[in-house]
Protein backbone atom coordinates (compact mmCIF):
# COMPACT_ATOMS: atom_id res chain seq x y z
CA UNK A 1 0.00 0.00 0.00
CA UNK A 2 1.28 3.49 -0.83
CA UNK A 3 -0.15 6.66 0.76
CA UNK A 4 0.34 9.89 0.23
CA UNK A 5 -0.54 13.04 1.73
CA UNK A 6 -1.19 15.95 0.18
CA UNK A 7 1.47 19.20 0.70
CA UNK A 8 -1.67 21.59 1.61
CA UNK A 9 -3.55 19.05 3.43
CA UNK A 10 -4.70 20.78 7.13
CA UNK A 11 -5.05 24.00 9.04
CA UNK A 12 -4.70 26.76 6.31
CA UNK A 13 -2.36 29.83 7.53
CA UNK A 14 -5.83 31.90 8.74
CA UNK A 15 -7.21 28.85 10.76
CA UNK A 16 -3.48 28.28 12.31
CA UNK A 17 -3.57 31.63 13.31
CA UNK A 18 -6.88 31.38 15.09
CA UNK A 19 -6.94 28.28 16.94
CA UNK A 20 -3.31 29.54 18.10
CA UNK A 21 -4.39 33.09 19.56
CA UNK A 22 -7.89 31.09 20.89
CA UNK A 23 -5.27 29.07 22.75
CA UNK A 24 -3.82 31.94 24.42
CA UNK A 25 -6.86 33.83 25.49
CA UNK A 26 -8.29 30.36 26.56
CA UNK A 27 -5.61 30.29 29.00
CA UNK A 28 -5.99 34.15 30.48
CA UNK A 29 -8.97 32.88 31.85
CA UNK A 30 -13.29 32.82 31.02
CA UNK A 31 -14.41 33.00 27.80
CA UNK A 32 -16.83 32.87 25.12
CA UNK A 33 -16.97 31.89 21.11
CA UNK A 34 -19.53 33.01 18.93
CA UNK A 35 -20.51 30.23 16.79
CA UNK A 36 -18.28 26.86 16.00
CA UNK A 37 -14.60 28.85 16.10
CA UNK A 38 -14.06 26.58 13.00
CA UNK A 39 -15.62 24.33 11.07
CA UNK A 40 -13.90 21.02 13.40
CA UNK A 41 -15.25 18.96 15.90
CA UNK A 42 -11.92 17.73 17.59
CA UNK A 43 -10.40 20.97 17.66
CA UNK A 44 -13.74 22.87 18.91
CA UNK A 45 -13.56 19.84 21.79
CA UNK A 46 -9.95 20.54 22.77
CA UNK A 47 -10.68 24.20 23.30
CA UNK A 48 -13.99 24.02 25.40
CA UNK A 49 -11.77 21.12 27.18
CA UNK A 50 -9.48 23.65 28.40
CA UNK A 51 -12.50 26.38 29.46
CA UNK A 52 -13.76 28.30 26.05
CA UNK A 53 -17.59 28.55 26.13
CA UNK A 54 -19.33 27.70 22.58
CA UNK A 55 -22.79 29.92 22.16
CA UNK A 56 -24.86 30.27 19.69
CA UNK A 57 -26.10 34.11 20.23
CA UNK A 58 -24.69 36.96 21.78
CA UNK A 59 -27.58 37.12 24.29
CA UNK A 60 -26.58 34.31 26.34
CA UNK A 61 -23.28 35.80 27.03
CA UNK A 62 -23.44 37.96 30.22
CA UNK A 63 -22.46 41.79 29.87
CA UNK A 64 -19.10 42.54 30.22
CA UNK A 65 -17.45 38.81 29.68
CA UNK A 66 -14.80 38.65 26.65
CA UNK A 67 -16.04 36.70 23.47
CA UNK A 68 -14.21 35.68 20.23
CA UNK A 69 -15.12 36.19 16.83
CA UNK A 70 -14.49 33.41 14.68
CA UNK A 71 -12.46 32.97 11.51
CA UNK A 72 -15.41 33.03 9.43
CA UNK A 73 -15.97 36.58 10.36
CA UNK A 74 -19.71 38.41 11.74
CA UNK A 75 -21.79 40.76 10.44
CA UNK A 76 -21.68 44.57 11.23
CA UNK A 77 -24.26 44.47 13.31
CA UNK A 78 -23.12 41.77 15.54
CA UNK A 79 -20.15 44.02 16.64
CA UNK A 80 -22.96 46.80 17.45
CA UNK A 81 -25.02 44.43 19.71
CA UNK A 82 -21.26 43.29 21.52
CA UNK A 83 -20.51 46.85 22.24
CA UNK A 84 -23.94 47.08 23.48
CA UNK A 85 -23.46 44.82 26.01
CA UNK A 86 -20.01 45.86 26.78
CA UNK A 87 -17.92 42.91 25.83
CA UNK A 88 -14.87 42.66 25.18
CA UNK A 89 -14.09 41.62 21.62
CA UNK A 90 -11.31 39.19 20.79
CA UNK A 91 -11.66 39.62 16.67
CA UNK A 92 -10.50 36.27 15.21
CA UNK A 93 -11.84 36.84 11.86
CA UNK A 94 -9.45 35.58 8.91
CA UNK A 95 -7.93 39.07 7.74
CA UNK A 96 -8.87 37.70 3.93
CA UNK A 97 -12.37 37.56 5.28
CA UNK A 98 -11.95 41.05 6.66
CA UNK A 99 -10.69 42.59 3.30
CA UNK A 100 -14.38 41.55 1.42
CA UNK A 101 -15.83 43.09 4.21
CA UNK A 102 -14.22 46.32 3.69
CA UNK A 103 -14.48 45.79 -0.15
CA UNK A 104 -18.34 45.50 0.20
CA UNK A 105 -18.45 48.78 2.27
CA UNK A 106 -16.36 50.69 0.65
CA UNK A 107 -18.47 49.51 -2.89
CA UNK A 108 -21.86 49.38 -1.44
CA UNK A 109 -22.93 53.28 -1.16
CA UNK A 110 -22.86 53.46 -5.45
CA UNK A 111 -22.95 49.39 -6.15
CA UNK A 112 -25.35 46.65 -5.75
CA UNK A 113 -23.19 43.98 -4.20
CA UNK A 114 -23.92 40.81 -4.92
CA UNK A 115 -22.26 37.51 -3.17
CA UNK A 116 -21.39 34.41 -4.48
CA UNK A 117 -21.57 31.48 -1.87
CA UNK A 118 -23.62 29.57 0.33
CA UNK A 119 -26.81 30.89 1.73
CA UNK A 120 -26.25 29.75 5.44
CA UNK A 121 -22.71 30.00 5.45
CA UNK A 122 -20.72 31.86 8.50
CA UNK A 123 -18.69 33.60 5.98
CA UNK A 124 -21.45 34.39 3.67
CA UNK A 125 -24.45 35.97 6.06
CA UNK A 126 -21.19 38.08 7.83
CA UNK A 127 -20.25 39.67 4.74
CA UNK A 128 -24.24 40.05 3.70
CA UNK A 129 -24.25 42.13 6.91
CA UNK A 130 -21.52 44.52 5.62
CA UNK A 131 -22.91 44.62 2.30
CA UNK A 132 -26.26 46.75 3.31
CA UNK A 133 -29.68 46.37 2.17
CA UNK A 134 -29.28 46.58 -1.55
CA UNK A 135 -27.24 43.24 -1.78
CA UNK A 136 -28.22 39.39 -2.47
CA UNK A 137 -26.32 36.43 -2.39
CA UNK A 138 -26.19 33.70 -5.14
CA UNK A 139 -25.91 30.03 -4.80
CA UNK A 140 -26.66 28.75 -7.74
CA UNK A 141 -28.17 29.72 -11.40
CA UNK A 142 -31.41 29.61 -9.40
CA UNK A 143 -30.99 32.45 -7.78
CA UNK A 144 -30.24 34.59 -10.97
CA UNK A 145 -33.93 35.78 -11.49
CA UNK A 146 -34.64 37.04 -7.73
CA UNK A 147 -31.56 38.88 -7.75
CA UNK A 148 -32.21 40.88 -10.84
CA UNK A 149 -35.31 41.84 -9.34
CA UNK A 150 -34.07 42.99 -6.17
CA UNK A 151 -31.04 44.73 -8.20
CA UNK A 152 -34.17 46.38 -10.24
CA UNK A 153 -35.64 48.05 -7.34
CA UNK A 154 -32.53 50.09 -6.66
CA UNK A 155 -31.88 52.21 -9.89
CA UNK A 156 -28.23 51.66 -9.49
CA UNK A 157 -25.87 51.09 -12.71
CA UNK A 158 -23.29 49.52 -10.99
CA UNK A 159 -22.78 45.87 -9.88
CA UNK A 160 -20.10 44.74 -7.51
CA UNK A 161 -19.33 41.09 -7.38
CA UNK A 162 -17.30 38.80 -4.26
CA UNK A 163 -17.50 35.47 -3.16
CA UNK A 164 -16.90 33.30 -0.27
CA UNK A 165 -13.60 32.43 0.17
CA UNK A 166 -13.86 28.57 -0.04
CA UNK A 167 -16.19 28.11 -2.73
CA UNK A 168 -14.75 26.40 -5.57
CA UNK A 169 -13.26 28.31 -9.13
CA UNK A 170 -15.56 26.38 -11.45
CA UNK A 171 -18.49 28.06 -9.50
CA UNK A 172 -17.66 31.44 -9.39
CA UNK A 173 -16.40 31.21 -13.40
CA UNK A 174 -19.99 29.14 -13.69
CA UNK A 175 -21.89 32.03 -12.01
CA UNK A 176 -19.54 34.69 -13.17
CA UNK A 177 -21.01 34.18 -16.29
CA UNK A 178 -24.40 34.07 -15.49
CA UNK A 179 -24.19 37.33 -14.60
CA UNK A 180 -22.58 38.66 -17.28
CA UNK A 181 -25.61 37.46 -19.46
CA UNK A 182 -28.23 38.59 -17.39
CA UNK A 183 -27.06 41.90 -15.90
CA UNK A 184 -26.06 43.59 -19.58
CA UNK A 185 -27.29 46.56 -19.08
CA UNK A 186 -24.90 47.12 -15.49
CA UNK A 187 -21.31 48.04 -15.12
CA UNK A 188 -20.04 45.36 -13.53
CA UNK A 189 -16.94 44.66 -11.41
CA UNK A 190 -15.92 41.12 -10.28
CA UNK A 191 -13.48 40.37 -7.79
CA UNK A 192 -12.38 36.60 -7.33
CA UNK A 193 -12.32 37.09 -3.59
CA UNK A 194 -11.54 32.88 -3.23
CA UNK A 195 -8.48 32.48 -0.70
CA UNK A 196 -5.73 31.20 -2.92
CA UNK A 197 -5.11 28.74 -0.27
CA UNK A 198 -8.18 26.97 -0.93
CA UNK A 199 -7.78 27.40 -4.88
CA UNK A 200 -4.48 25.51 -4.61
CA UNK A 201 -5.78 23.02 -1.82
CA UNK A 202 -8.27 22.46 -5.07
CA UNK A 203 -5.59 22.09 -7.39
CA UNK A 204 -3.40 19.36 -5.75
CA UNK A 205 -6.77 17.60 -4.91
CA UNK A 206 -7.53 17.39 -8.37
CA UNK A 207 -4.03 16.27 -9.72
CA UNK A 208 -3.53 13.74 -6.71
CA UNK A 209 -7.45 12.07 -7.22
CA UNK A 210 -6.68 11.61 -11.00
CA UNK A 211 -3.71 9.26 -9.91
CA UNK A 212 -4.93 7.61 -6.77
CA UNK A 213 -7.15 4.17 -6.47
CA UNK A 214 -8.63 5.52 -3.63
CA UNK A 215 -8.85 9.20 -2.12
CA UNK A 216 -9.40 10.26 1.42
CA UNK A 217 -10.91 13.93 2.29
CA UNK A 218 -10.61 14.18 6.22
CA UNK A 219 -12.92 17.23 7.57
CA UNK A 220 -15.32 18.13 9.43
CA UNK A 221 -19.15 17.65 8.16
CA UNK A 222 -19.97 20.67 7.67
CA UNK A 223 -16.66 21.92 6.52
CA UNK A 224 -17.95 24.06 3.04
CA UNK A 225 -14.21 24.00 1.89
CA UNK A 226 -13.72 20.36 2.84
CA UNK A 227 -17.21 19.62 1.08
CA UNK A 228 -15.48 21.06 -2.32
CA UNK A 229 -12.90 18.74 -2.01
CA UNK A 230 -14.38 15.78 -2.25
CA UNK A 231 -16.72 17.00 -4.74
CA UNK A 232 -13.40 17.11 -6.75
CA UNK A 233 -12.31 14.17 -5.93
CA UNK A 234 -15.05 12.29 -7.28
CA UNK A 235 -15.05 13.63 -10.49
CA UNK A 236 -11.51 12.10 -10.29
CA UNK A 237 -11.48 9.50 -8.96
CA UNK A 238 -13.74 6.17 -8.35
CA UNK A 239 -13.59 5.89 -4.52
CA UNK A 240 -13.72 8.45 -2.15
CA UNK A 241 -14.05 8.41 1.86
CA UNK A 242 -15.28 11.78 3.22
CA UNK A 243 -14.80 11.23 6.77
CA UNK A 244 -13.79 13.49 10.33
CA UNK A 245 -12.04 10.88 12.38
CA UNK A 246 -9.51 7.87 11.75
CA UNK A 247 -12.39 5.20 13.07
CA UNK A 248 -14.74 5.87 10.23
CA UNK A 249 -12.45 3.56 8.34
CA UNK A 250 -12.11 0.61 10.63
CA UNK A 251 -14.23 -1.31 8.51
CA UNK A 252 -12.72 -0.56 4.96
CA UNK A 253 -10.61 -2.95 3.38
CA UNK A 254 -8.33 -1.20 1.57
CA UNK A 255 -5.98 -3.45 -1.43
CA UNK A 256 -2.37 -4.22 -0.03
CA UNK A 257 -1.39 -3.07 -3.82
CA UNK A 258 -3.75 0.39 -3.34
CA UNK A 259 -2.38 3.85 -4.14
CA UNK A 260 -4.39 5.95 -1.48
CA UNK A 261 -4.33 10.32 -1.46
CA UNK A 262 -4.96 11.75 1.85
CA UNK A 263 -6.23 15.73 1.40
CA UNK A 264 -7.71 17.45 4.32
CA UNK A 265 -9.67 20.09 5.00
CA UNK A 266 -7.94 24.15 6.21
CA UNK A 267 -9.23 23.19 9.42
CA UNK A 268 -8.14 19.77 9.93
CA UNK A 269 -5.79 19.40 12.42
CA UNK A 270 -2.57 17.53 11.89
CA UNK A 271 -3.49 15.11 14.82
CA UNK A 272 -6.26 13.89 12.78
CA UNK A 273 -4.27 13.22 9.50
CA UNK A 274 -1.45 11.75 11.77
CA UNK A 275 -4.44 9.14 12.69
CA UNK A 276 -5.38 8.20 9.30
CA UNK A 277 -1.97 7.81 8.38
CA UNK A 278 -1.29 5.62 11.70
CA UNK A 279 -4.49 3.54 10.84
CA UNK A 280 -3.61 2.82 7.45
CA UNK A 281 -0.43 1.95 8.72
Amino acid sequence: MEVIVGKTAGFCGGVKNTVMKAEEEVKKGKIYCLGEIVHNGQVIKKLEDRGMITVQALKEIPDGEKVIFRAHGEAKKVYEEAKKKNLEIVDLTCPKVKVIHDLVEKNKEDSFIIIIGKKKHPETIGTKGFSGEKSFVIESEDDIIDCYKEYEKTNLGKIYVVCQTTISTKLFEELKLEIETNFVEAELEFNNTICNATEIRQQETKNMSKAMHSMIIIGGKNSSNTKELVKIAKENCENVYSIEIANELRNVNFRENEKIGIMAGASTPKESIDEVIKLLK
